[in-house]
């Protein structure tokens, strides 16, 4: 036997054990936190799901055996035997009344993985004796603190304001907290009366927004990122904030609204039939400003990422012509494609006009 063939048998029995002894079940999560749970809510779920990831024909995986650190544990398995490609879940359901204030329970899961064998999933959270009226004053549980909520819709905001609203955070522990809050964009404050919060005591969360450095028109959506002091910071702890960024004509006389500007476009629809895929695609939607004043365009907005719009300048006197450029890549479309420019401006009667581009994209 030549060398070479040594070194491929070798490699062959090398191949054939990894893929005996690999590990095929993988779990979408090993741990779960219920965040402030009251010890009056039973049956609280949570659930882990396996997937068997061996090749077609692989004999199945088995969970033998499942045991638990804790007796109000009940763990139920929505199938014993995973066939390769297939999924099982570990329904498991909670009993708090006699956990401790800060719990942290495993549960024992026995496989027929030849790798994996036992995997330890873990429970953890804080237990609490809440009286109700708390529950219904701070519906929304963030880790260790309750809210009033996890959302703000600061609704119609007319530029170049500055608009404010709270949430109230309760601290429902045994210890204070201080509440952080890393990567503040510059057109966000955010304050806390007081800045500690006591055990079993409330804080105000003022968050005030600047639309002038917010620099976008129309509908906003932004986060306001949280953490706490002494723990890594999480960034999918965060809080959502809504609106829309407006001009305020309210206070225009009969006059001045007759003399504002006028957007008009010749067609506000553009079908490029059909494309292959992957090849741009360009179009230019003509407008005439029809009005008595300047016409600023105050923001172009695209439907998706892969539409731009741009211009020459946003400023347009009385009877100036001007085109929006619209691009479409179309290397991730298939099929039919329709996407939307919004363009924003100072014209108090269309303040947003609409273009569409569209057509069938094949590859």
């Amino acid at each position: 036997m030549t060398t070479l063939q040594k070194i491929i048998g070798f490699s062959c029995v090398l191949l054939f054990s990894l893929q005996l002894h690999a590990q095929f079940l993988s779990f979408d999560k090993v741990e779960y936190n219920y965040g402030i749970i009251p010890t009056t809510m039973k049956n609280s779920q949570a659930v882990f799901s396996c997937t068997n990831r061996a090749a077609t024909g692989s004999e199945p995986i088995k969970i033998t055996k499942i045991k638990t650190s804790n007796p109000n544990i009940q763990c139920e398995l929505s199938r014993e035997s995973i066939e390769p490609g297939t999924r099982s879940s570990i329904i498991v359901t909670l009993d708090p009344k006699n956990l401790k204030s800060i719990f942290k329970e495993y549960i024992y899961v026995y496989t027929t993985d030849a790798m994996l064998g036992q995997i330890v999933l873990t429970l953890k959270g804080t237990a609490k004796n809440l009286d109700p009226t708390i529950e219904q004053l701070y519906p929304s549980v963030y880790d260790v603190v309750r809210m009033t909520s996890l959302n703000i819709n600061l609704g119609t905001i007319f530029y170049p304001a500055t608009v404010v609203d709270t949430i109230v955070v309760y601290n429902p522990q045994d210890t204070a907290v201080t509440m952080l809050f890393p990567s503040v964009p510059n057109f966000l404050t955010v304050q806390m009366f007081p800045e500690v919060i006591q055990p079993n005591s409330s804080s105000l969360m003022v968050v005030s927004y600047n639309s002038a450095l917010r620099k976008s028109w129309g509908n906003i959506y932004d986060k306001l990122y949280l953490g706490f002091q002494g723990k890594k910071v999480d960034y999918k702890m965060r809080i959502s904030i809504s609106g829309t960024i407006t001009e305020d004509f309210s206070h225009l006389t009969e006059e001045q609204l007759k003399n504002a500007p006028k957007i008009k476009f010749e067609t506000s629809e553009f079908c490029f039939d059909t494309v292959k895929k992957g090849d741009p695609v360009e179009c230019k939607f003509h407008f005439k400003n029809e009005g008595e004043s300047t016409l600023e365009i105050r923001h172009i907005k695209t439907s998706c990422g892969c539409t731009a719009g741009s211009m020459e300048k946003l400023s347009y006197a009385k009877g100036e012509e001007g085109d929006v450029t619209v691009t479409l890549n179309t290397r991730n479309k298939h099929g039919n494609v329709r996407q939307t420019v919004t363009i924003i401006s100072n014209d108090p009667k269309n303040t947003e006009s609409r273009v569409v581009i569209h057509g069938v994209v094949v590859d």
